[in-house]
């Protein structure tokens, strides 16, 4: 039962409270803000989204990029990112797909920039995920994550989704960043246990 609550509200959201919850995640724009800041976009970017939920990051950087393509588990939240973004979609200036983080589908070099938000804590196989984050990226590629430091607070915050939660302190995530290949890395906390990785390919 513990399983399907957090897969149905958090790790792979579906049915009509996910549809509900992720077409205005409010409690994500802080962190969404914090992801566009640190990309700083540009028009001839091309933005890759891992775990798109809703749509609603990929539609606030498609204000400024020509061209983007997002990925996410969950039929439901496709169809709603699809519904958010329809224009992009019919413009032919973005794909969104149903996949999975460990094998994503597109070709090496793939893209300028990556981002995934407050989805990471959910991947079961850190290692090979980045690994293919690193590999879609073109050469000077930017990345993105963002995520809950391994602290007390979320552990007491997140009960009912903290057995499925894989948290890292900063040091652990730069330490894996570095071992799949990154060259630029820079891991800090924002506001408190808000985790926010960089890395440039």
């Amino acid at each position: 039962m513990l399983d399907k609550f957090v897969d149905r509200t958090a790790r792979k959201p579906s049915g009509r409270f996910g549809k509900r919850m992720y077409s205005n995640p409010r409690g994500h724009y802080k962190s969404f803000r914090w992801t566009l800041d640190k990309l700083q976009l540009k028009p001839d970017d091309i933005l890759l989204e891992i775990g798109c939920g809703g749509g609603v990051l990929l539609n606030m950087a498609l204000e400024t990029v020509k061209h983007a393509k997002a990925i996410d588990h969950s039929s439901d939240m496709v169809r709603l990112a699809r519904e958010k973004n329809h224009k992009a979609i019919s413009e032919g200036r973005v794909e969104i797909v149903q996949g999975n983080a460990e094998s994503l589908p597109w070709d090496d070099n793939s893209f300028t920039c990556a981002t995934a938000n407050q989805m990471f804590f959910f991947i079961d196989k850190p290692l090979i995920v980045l690994k293919d984050f690193y590999r879609v990226l073109k050469p000077g590629g930017r990345l993105v994550i963002t995520s809950t430091e391994d602290s007390i607070l979320p552990k007491l915050l997140f009960v009912p989704w903290y057995h499925s939660m894989h948290l890292y302190k900063n040091q652990e995530m730069e330490y894996m960043l570095k071992q799949v290949g990154f060259q630029t890395v820079e891991v800090k906390n924002l506001e408190r246990f808000i985790q926010l990785s960089y890395a440039e390919k």
